[in-house]
């Protein structure tokens, strides 16, 4: 494995064992908030946001790397995720982290199985933002480790 392949896979690793070490704690307070303003999410729904951007993050990168663009250039990512969250109002805790498993051992399988010509390719993020493969593999660990540190915050963990 190279280097660069090496550092993107711990990194998303890093992420994900430090957001699971925060979800690990939440017990049966999934229901509180994490921000009063804006997406004004509870931990719940946080987790849900979170697995929907894995997921959907994923599939953008691997789309990119098919010569497919996902995200048009006037794609709303406010929007989008105040409607995911709509969507997908009745999803539980636990159904967020299986699926928070589930795309992170996709996105990993396919990364461990691509060669280094992955990250020779760029493409638009959600954010609007022309990424090479290794800036968005990036993107997906510190977006997750962010999400993770404010749940910890309300969690006082």
């Amino acid at each position: 494995m190279t280097d660069r392949k090496a550092s993107a896979i711990q990194k998303l690793n890093d992420s994900r064992a430090y957001l699971n070490s925060i979800l690990d704690q939440v017990g049966n307070r999934g229901e509180t908030g994490v921000y009063a303003d804006g997406a004004a999410w509870n931990i719940r729904q946080l987790t849900i946001h979170l697995a929907d951007s894995d997921k959907g993050q994923s599939r953008v990168l691997m789309a990119i790397i098919a010569g497919q663009d996902l995200i048009p250039p006037d794609f709303d990512i406010e929007r989008y995720n105040r409607r995911m969250t709509e969507k997908r109002a009745e999803v539980t805790f636990a159904e967020a982290r299986a699926s928070l498993a589930e795309s992170r051992a996709e996105l990993l399988h396919w990364l461990n199985s691509a060669d280094d010509s992955v990250f020779n390719h760029s493409g638009r993020h959600a954010s609007l933002k022309i990424l090479t493969v290794e800036e968005f593999l990036g993107v997906i660990a510190d977006h997750e480790r962010s999400h993770a540190a404010d749940i910890a915050a309300v969690l006082n963990a």
